[in-house]
């Protein structure tokens, strides 16, 4: 897959991503389209996982990821109780939950 396909594939994947969190959060951002540690050109995966990525202060950011933990959309920070809620809605969904580690664009 060349370049130009493979992020227009990614592109498609990360929106779904951020359409799914943004149900639950309001605010969702995307950030990888492809994945990362791969030596050829590959879009992150179609499937959909959620993690909790910890910050400052108490805070975390929910992520959309794929099964190699390739992250496709983040919350914003919010407080470690709203980041627990929005867990729980997204595994009401039917959404399974990734506890191997998170990869993001920074």
């Amino acid at each position: 897959m060349n370049y130009f396909e493979a992020v227009q594939l990614g592109r498609t994947r990360a929106s779904a991503a951020v359409e799914l969190l943004r149900e639950i959060t309001g605010a969702s951002h995307p950030t990888l389209f492809l994945k990362m540690g791969v030596a050829e050109w590959t879009p992150v995966g179609e499937e959909m996982l959620y993690a909790l990525v910890p910050g400052k202060n108490s805070t975390a950011a929910v992520v959309i990821c794929d099964s190699d933990g390739n992250s496709k959309s983040m919350s914003d920070f919010v407080s470690a109780l709203e980041s627990v809620k929005i867990s729980g809605a997204l595994a009401a969904k039917g959404i399974p939950r990734f506890d191997g580690e998170i990869k993001l664009p920074i």
